[in-house]
């Protein structure tokens, strides 16, 4: 099976690989336009989509504006200066985008580029026709195709981290260390990006009882980790004040007491909620966001994979890096929110494709040899469909939300210049987006206390509307 003796001459096709790689690519940027327009529906998205503007201008932060609590808006950071909470990492690649006008443009590219990458690994690891396979299996998991078409920073992070996948693959070939400093530089770019994902990747070394495949990697991601504490020093004053940090205030105030609940913790692990938090999100990867019979596959291609097989070592460092996430995940809160709800397992995305390609035959084997050929090509055919179908589910369910949550921009679109609006909304701080300068009409989250009368104090020479929350929205000029 890891031999390209068995592959078929259509597998050996670099030019398929690339065709399907192109497709996929095309695919997710078709979404990402045309799907979700090109819009940063959560706050999450928003606040990233914010400072990677501000990357584009060439700037860290700006100077707030006054009445700054009726301004909050979620994930973004307003006191004296304007800036998103995360890291700088995922921002400064979506700049590139935004400084030509096409931020919506590099998550699609990030993803296809991922896919190229870990086909690549595959191939040299398992041989061709595996590698096929597990450009499939990622590229069409709903989870995947989710992130590559959305803002979320879940794509990059991908990105590096295959990367890094695919430097600890060569390592385990040659032992040579240009590759550990390769899985450093990589494991620290994804560092900048979501620093909690390269740690745990790096954690996930340690299976190899290598002093060596653990301290060099380390060692060439210290550079990256020290841009990010000059980063956090500049934004929020202090090299280990992170954005989480000094955005709490503001979270408990928009969002209760609840909200000031440590996201990490070892309490999540006796809660009850969050234990069925837990299971809900292994059971929405196992059967939802992973093309249908990927874990079962990967079952299979763990013992495919045989000790005196020359990937053993991959095979062995990709369960470790599945449990190290797994075993992460339940001490972290994890309730639903605007994002897909597995998404903090993106990572292990990479190391299943590995070990769904190395189970694929023999699970088609031992289902061909219990109902037949042709019901197992049709299984086959069946999990990809299912998969893609399940997609569109999903597109189903999100277009509609991203049409109202992107419906009270378009509402006002014809309003004139230096119009400040009132949210009246459930969550306002979900709509009141005011980019980080301010211009323009301008959006207020402030609460159902304040009225009219109070704002039009704060801005006397400025028109005051309001809008009401609905499908569609409806505003109406209140002074």
């Amino acid at each position: 099976m890891s031999s390209n003796r068995t592959s078929q001459p259509w597998a050996d096709s670099v030019a398929l690989a690339l065709g399907l790689t192109a497709v996929f690519g095309v695919i997710y940027a078709v979404v990402s336009r045309y799907a979700f327009d090109a819009f940063p529906y959560s706050g999450d998205e928003y606040s990233l989509a914010l400072q990677s503007e501000l990357f584009a201008r060439g700037l860290l932060k700006v100077a707030a504006p006054e009445h700054l609590e009726w301004l909050r808006i979620d994930h973004v950071v307003i006191d004296q200066f304007v800036r998103s909470k995360y890291p700088p990492g995922g921002p400064a690649l979506l700049a590139i985008g935004a400084r030509y006008g096409y931020a919506w443009l590099v998550t699609p590219i990030e993803g296809a580029v991922t896919l190229s990458i870990v086909w690549h690994t595959v191939r040299r690891v398992l041989g061709a026709r595996p590698a096929l396979i597990a450009l499939v299996a990622l590229g069409s998991a709903p989870l995947f195709m989710f992130s590559a078409a959305s803002f979320y920073m879940h794509t990059p992070t991908l990105l590096f981290l295959a990367i890094a996948f695919a430097a600890v693959a060569q390592w385990t070939r040659s032992e040579g260390l240009v590759w550990l400093m390769i899985t450093g530089a990589a494991i620290g770019c994804a560092f900048l990006i979501r620093p909690i994902d390269a740690l745990l990747f790096g954690v996930a070394l340690l299976v190899f009882r290598s002093p060596r495949a653990v301290i060099v990697p380390a060692v060439c991601a210290v550079p990256f980790v020290a841009i990010n504490l000059w980063y956090q020093k500049q934004l929020f004053g202090g090299y280990f004040t992170d954005g989480y940090h000094a955005y709490h205030a503001t979270f408990i105030a928009l969002y209760g007491e609840l909200a000031a609940e440590n996201p990490v913790g070892p309490q999540h692990l006796f809660s009850p909620i969050q234990l069925w938090n837990h299971l809900d999100i292994f059971g929405q990867m196992c059967l939802q966001w992973t093309v249908p019979g990927t874990v079962i596959a990967a079952l299979f291609g763990a013992p495919a994979i045989g000790k005196d097989h020359p990937a053993r070592k991959m095979r062995t460092f990709s369960i470790s890096i599945v449990v190290v996430f797994c075993v992460a995940l339940m001490v972290m809160v994890s309730n639903p929110d605007d994002g897909p709800h597995p998404r903090y397992l993106t990572p292990t995305l990479i190391p299943l494709a590995l070990l769904v390609a190395a189970g694929f035959e023999p699970l088609c084997k031992a289902i061909a040899a219990k109902f037949g050929r042709r019901i197992q090509i049709a299984f086959v055919a069946c999990a990809v469909l299912f998969g893609l179908a399940q997609f569109g589910s999903y597109l189903q369910d999100r277009i509609p939300k991203v049409w109202k949550r992107e419906g009270l921009y378009q509402v006002a679109a014809t309003l004139p210049y230096g119009a400040v609006v009132i949210v009246r909304a459930q969550y306002p701080s979900r709509f009141a987006r005011n980019g980080p300068f301010f211009t323009d009409v301008l959006y207020l989250s402030a609460g159902p206390e304040v009225t009219p009368v109070d704002v039009g104090a704060a801005y006397p020479d400025r028109p005051i509307y309001e809008a009401h929350e609905g499908v569609p929205w409806t505003i109406e000029r209140v002074r």
